[in-house]
């Protein structure tokens, strides 16, 4: 499953099958995290088997054994701070989609994280864990059949609640609706078919994939993807009005309520205006 946590915890202490060590690009063993993982993984073999290695460059990552740690110690080489004029967020976001990317390479069902950069590298907390987050979210996104339980480990109470905050807001950005998150009533048997024509492309798509679950009953509609099909209820009754089967290349075969006590519109190139008038503001407003 898919997921992310906090943990106000050694990174020594996960149990995780990856650890990630924020490395510096010659691999060698360093101070603070990097220290502590040497040597609980056994200092001189894990030295040994960077130094095979050799070098890593800054937004990259590397693979080794675990030793004594775990099963795999990725050495993921994050940036320092120069005020942000040095492409550091880019690296920095590198640096974990490089790490999740060998997780998924190796198979690997969990990996566990320090807050890369923000240490000695003077890389600034709250940006720290935005840049973190949403890389590792993005990753999620764009590997959905990819099932890794992501945990970071930091042990300071201040950056712990930081790093919390920044999780629950940034997770909302990333959550979409689904069908269980409102009440909702079936397609009746009283329906008609017709074809919009309407240009989407991938990001349109993929932002109507976020859905939307009303917060007030000034909200008309609930509305939710499955695959590539958009299923619009009304939200204070609960009715089916539409569902579309949305592709990029512009013709998008609907199926809309002809039952008269649901719905009381008959006329085609109505909904097809409706319809289309939605999708616009449903793109625009995710």
């Amino acid at each position: 499953m898919q997921s992310i946590r906090i943990r106000l915890e050694s990174i020594t202490k996960l149990k995780t099958e990856i650890i990630v060590n924020a490395a510096n690009s010659e691999l060698m063993m360093g101070g603070g995290v990097c220290g502590y993982i040497f040597r609980a993984a056994g200092a001189d073999r894990l030295q040994k088997a960077c130094n095979e290695i050799g070098y890593c460059e800054t937004g990259s990552a590397v693979i080794t054994p675990g030793f004594d740690l775990c099963r795999y110690i990725v050495h993921a080489v994050g940036p320092v701070w120069y005020g942000g004029k040095n492409n550091e967020p880019e690296a920095l976001y590198s640096a974990y989609q490089s790490a999740m990317k060998l997780a998924k390479e190796y198979k690997c069902a969990s990996i566990g994280f320090p807050l890369i950069s923000a240490g000695i590298y003077g890389y600034p907390l709250n940006e720290a864990w935005k840049i973190a987050i949403r890389s590792i979210s993005d990753f999620f996104k764009n590997n959905k059949e990819c099932d890794i339980a992501v945990e970071f480990a930091v042990l300071d109470d201040d950056i712990y609640k930081r790093g919390c905050r920044t999780l629950e807001e940034i997770a909302k950005e990333y959550q979409c609706a689904v069908k269980s998150d409102w009440k909702t009533v079936e397609m009746p048997e009283k329906n008609e078919c017709f074809e919009l024509k309407k240009h989407l492309s991938k990001k349109d798509i993929d932002k109507l994939r976020r859905g939307h679950i009303p917060e007030a009953m000034e909200d008309k509609w609930f509305y939710y993807m499955e695959g590539n099909t958009l299923f619009a209820h009304r939200s204070w009754t609960g009715y089916c009005i539409y569902i579309a089967e949305l592709n990029e290349n512009g013709r998008h075969k609907v199926i809309v309520n002809r039952d008269s006590e649901q719905y009381t519109c008959t006329d085609i190139k109505e909904d097809q205006e409706t319809l289309s008038t939605l999708l616009s503001m449903w793109i625009r407003y995710n």
